[in-house]
C-alpha cells in the first residue's frame, strides 16, 4: 500500500506544485537534492511538468496521479519531481524539445521519464488512465519503461545519447527555399499558404484552431504597408472577425482562450492565459485601423477591461493564467442553457426578452447547445452581421453581453493563478504600448494608459533587481528565487524598455533597453547560437544547456523578438551591427526555415521579412510628444520605425537609414507633410 508520509511539495510557493502536494505519489520539487537522490539508488526518474490553468494536467492528476495503484507503481521504481513549467520555462523547453525529437510534437502535461543524470530516454505528454486511440495507459508506460531501464539499460543509456546529440545540434534547414531579393513579398507567401487557408471560417486548417497572433500581426503590418493583395487581405480580415465573434474570444467578459477545439471557432479550450492576451492586445490594436469595427473596438476595451479586473495584483504585475475548469468541470462557468440564457435576460432587462428568438439567433443558443448538458457558448452570429452592427443592434449585443456576465458573477469562476511570470508581464506591458499607439478610439487608449500606470512601477519592482556590479536581474517568477538568468526574460525586457522609451521619450528606459540588448549578446551567444541560459551557468544546472527555441510556440519566439530589436535599433544605437554581423548565419536559416512553416514562424517573418534598406530612424524634439503633438501620427509609424528624441530645440526633426538623413525639417509643420493621410495634408 502506498504510505501516507509521502509529499515533498507542502512548502512549495506555487499553486501548482501545491495542488499536487497531497497526491500519493512521493513527489519531489525539482533540484539537486532529487536528482541526487536517484542517482544514490540508481532509480530512473519520472519529471512531470505542467501549470495550474492547464486542463488536461488536471485531468491526468484526477485520473492517473491520485490514483494509490498508480502512484505505488512510480513510487517504487521512479524518483518523481513535479515541475511548474511557469517557474522554471527553461527546464521545460529543454524536455518539450526532446519530445519534439522523439514524437514531432509536445505540449502539457510533459512527463519525461530520465536517467539518473538527467538524460531523457523517453518523454510524451498526457497518458489517460486507460488507453485509448493509440495512446497508452499511464500503467503500461510506467511499467514499461522502469523495465526497459532495469532489463535494456544499454540500449536506454543509447535512446537517451541521441536525444541529447539532437537537442545539442543549432537548428539549420533542411533544404533551402529559392527565392529573388532579400526575402519573398508578402503576397508570394500568403499564396503558399492559400491551401491551408479556411474559407469558410476564417484562419488556417482544421481543428484545433490556433489563432497564430504573430503571423496575422505581421500580415496586418504588411495591409498598412499596402503590400497584400486584396484577395489575401480579405481572408485576413475575415480571420479578425470570426475571431471577434467566435468563442476564442470571451463574449461576456473579455479576455481571451488560448485556442478552439473547433474550427469553426464554436468550442474553445477554455483556459486563459497572460501571453495570449498580449498577443492578442497587439494583433487586434493594429487590426483596428484596417478593420475599424465595433467588434474589434469592444473586444479591445473589454480584454483590457478583463486584465484590470481579473488579472492585475495588488502590487501591479499580472497574473500568470487562468484556469478552465470550475467546480471540477471543464467549461462550466462560461456555458448556458437555453433557459439559463433566457434568465439571464430577463433578471437584467426583461424588455430585452421580447426579442428573444432573435437573440437566441444570434448569439447561436439552441435547445440542444454546442456543449455538453445542452450548454451554450456564446458567440455572435455573423451571418447576421448587418443586423448586429446597426446601431441599435451593437447596443443590444452590448446589453446582452452585460446580462451574460452578471449571470457568470453568481457562479464559482474559474481559478487564478497568481504567479506573475516575468516574460508574459514584458509582453502583456509591451502590447499595452502597441494599443495606445495604434488604437484611434480614445476610450481603449486611456484605459490602456491607466493600466500601464498602474503596472510599469509594479513589474519593474517584481521582478527587477540589481546585482553586486549594478547590473540588471530579472526573477523568472513571483514564486521562486534564484534562478538562472534565461534569454527570453532579458529579451523581452528588452522590448519592454525600448517600446517604453518610444512612448514617454525617457532617456532611462532607452538606456535600459540597450544595454540589456548587449548584455544578451555577451551572457547568451557563444558567437554562432542563443542558448536558453547564459553562458556563464552552463555548467551550474542539472541538464544541458540548449539553443533557444526558434519558432513560435505559446507565445512568439524570443530569438526573432531579439533579431527584430536589433534590426529596428540599430538604426540609432550603431554599435548594434557588430551583433548583428555575427548572426549573419543564424538569420539566413531562420529565413528558410520560416518559409518552410510560416505559420509557425510569424515573428520571424515580422524580424526579417523587411531590407535592412527599409528601417528608418525618426528623430523629433521630445517637446512633440509632450505637447501630444505628434499623437494623433503615432499610428501611421510602421514598426520598423524606431521613434528617437532630442531636446536640442523644439522644432528639428529628421527621418534616416543606417547610412544618411534623407529628410530633414525645421517645423512642425514640415514634418506633418510627411506623415499626414493624405487628405489631412494641407
Amino acid at each position: 500500500m502506498a504510505t501516507t508520509n509521502y509529499n515533498h511539495l507542502r512548502d512549495e510557493s506555487s499553486q501548482y506544485l501545491m495542488r499536487h502536494s497531497k497526491d500519493p505519489i512521493n513527489w519531489r520539487p525539482y533540484g539537486p537534492t532529487a536528482i541526487q537522490e536517484a542517482k544514490d539508488k540508481e532509480k530512473p526518474i519520472l519529471l512531470s511538468i505542467g501549470y495550474n490553468s492547464c486542463h488536461w494536467c488536471h485531468v491526468m492528476q484526477n485520473d492517473c496521479f491520485t490514483d494509490s495503484k498508480l502512484a505505488e507503481l512510480v513510487n517504487e521504481n521512479f524518483i518523481a519531481i513535479k515541475v511548474d513549467r511557469e517557474e522554471l520555462p527553461d527546464i521545460d523547453q529543454y524536455f518539450q524539445l526532446s519530445c519534439q525529437v522523439m514524437n514531432g510534437k509536445g505540449g502539457w502535461p510533459l512527463n519525461a521519464f530520465l536517467t539518473p543524470d538527467m538524460k531523457p530516454y523517453f518523454v510524451g505528454t498526457f497518458f489517460p488512465k486507460v488507453g485509448q486511440e493509440g495512446i497508452p495507459s499511464f500503467e503500461e508506460v510506467i511499467t514499461n519503461l522502469s523495465r526497459a531501464f532495469r532489463e535494456e539499460r544499454d540500449q536506454v543509456e543509447k535512446n537517451a545519447d541521441q536525444v541529447i546529440a539532437a537537442l545539442k545540434q543549432a537548428p539549420k534547414a533542411e533544404h533551402k527555399v529559392e527565392f529573388e531579393g532579400h526575402y519573398p513579398n508578402a503576397a508570394s507567401i500568403l499564396n503558399a499558404l492559400k491551401q491551408y487557408q479556411d474559407e469558410d471560417n476564417g484562419g488556417y486548417g482544421s481543428e484545433p484552431k490556433f489563432p497564430h497572433f504573430s503571423f496575422l500581426e505581421w500580415a496586418i503590418e504588411h495591409m498598412l504597408e499596402g503590400m497584400v493583395p486584396r484577395e489575401y487581405g480579405d481572408h485576413i480580415v475575415k480571420t479578425i472577425e470570426q475571431i471577434a465573434f467566435g468563442t476564442l474570444y470571451d463574449q461576456a467578459r473579455g479576455g481571451v482562450h488560448r485556442y478552439c477545439s473547433s474550427k469553426d471557432w464554436s468550442l474553445p479550450h477554455f483556459e486563459k492565459m497572460l501571453y495570449d492576451q498580449a498577443g492578442f492586445l497587439r494583433l487586434f490594436s493594429k487590426a483596428s485601423l484596417i478593420y475599424p469595427s465595433p467588434a474589434v473596438f469592444d473586444a479591445l476595451i473589454n480584454t483590457l477591461d478583463y486584465l484590470k479586473r481579473e488579472m492585475l495584483a495588488d502590487d501591479g504585475y499580472f497574473f500568470s493564467g487562468q484556469d478552465s475548469q470550475s467546480e471540477g468541470e471543464e467549461g462550466l462557468y462560461f456555458g448556458f442553457t437555453r433557459d439559463e440564457f433566457i434568465d439571464a435576460l430577463v433578471d437584467f432587462d426583461e424588455t430585452l426578452t421580447e426579442q428573444t428568438e432573435k437573440f437566441e439567433n444570434w448569439f447561436h443558443i439552441t435547445e440542444k447547445g454546442n456543449f455538453r448538458s445542452g450548454m451554450n457558448i456564446p458567440r455572435l452570429n455573423i451571418d447576421k452581421r448587418e443586423e448586429i452592427y446597426s446601431p441599435e443592434g451593437w447596443t443590444e449585443v452590448r446589453k446582452i453581453r452585460q446580462a451574460l456576465n452578471i449571470a457568470r458573477k453568481m457562479r464559482i469562476p474559474p481559478a487564478t493563478d497568481r504567479k506573475g511570470v516575468a516574460s508574459w508581464n514584458f509582453q502583456l506591458g509591451s502590447a499595452l504600448m502597441d494599443v495606445i499607439q495604434f488604437s484611434k478610439i480614445e476610450a481603449i487608449q486611456n484605459s490602456a494608459n491607466e493600466i500601464l500606470s498602474v503596472c510599469l512601477k509594479g513589474i519593474h519592482e517584481t521582478f527587477l533587481s540589481k546585482d553586486e556590479e549594478g547590473r540588471t536581474r530579472i526573477k523568472t517568477s513571483t514564486t521562486r528565487a534564484g534562478h538562472v538568468p534565461l534569454f527570453e526574460d532579458y529579451v523581452f525586457f528588452a522590448e519592454f524598455e525600448m517600446r517604453l522609451y518610444e512612448l514617454t521619450a525617457q532617456k532611462n528606459f532607452y538606456e535600459n533597453g540597450i544595454s540589456t540588448i548587449e548584455f544578451i549578446a555577451k551572457e547568451f551567444f557563444d558567437g554562432s547560437s542563443f542558448f536558453t541560459r547564459a553562458l556563464s551557468h552552463s555548467d551550474t544546472e542539472l541538464y544541458e544547456n540548449i539553443h533557444t527555441p526558434i519558432f513560435d510556440h505559446a507565445h512568439r519566439a524570443g530569438l526573432s523578438v531579439y533579431i527584430g530589436l536589433l534590426r529596428k535599433w540599430v538604426v540609432v544605437h550603431s554599435e548594434l551591427s557588430e551583433i548583428l554581423g555575427k548572426m549573419e548565419a543564424s538569420m539566413e536559416a531562420l529565413t528558410h526555415l520560416s518559409l518552410q512553416n510560416p505559420l509557425a514562424f510569424g515573428e520571424t517573418l515580422r524580424s526579417l521579412v523587411y531590407p535592412n534598406e527599409a528601417y528608418r530612424k525618426i528623430e523629433i524634439p521630445k517637446k512633440w510628444l509632450e505637447n501630444k503633438s505628434i499623437t494623433p501620427f503615432l499610428p501611421n509609424f510602421s514598426t520598423r520605425f524606431a521613434l528617437n528624441y532630442h531636446d536640442r530645440d523644439e522644432v528639428s526633426w529628421q527621418i534616416c537609414t543606417r547610412k544618411e538623413c534623407e529628410l530633414k525639417g525645421s517645423s512642425f509643420e514640415e514634418f506633418k507633410t510627411v506623415f499626414a493621410p493624405p487628405a489631412d495634408k494641407k
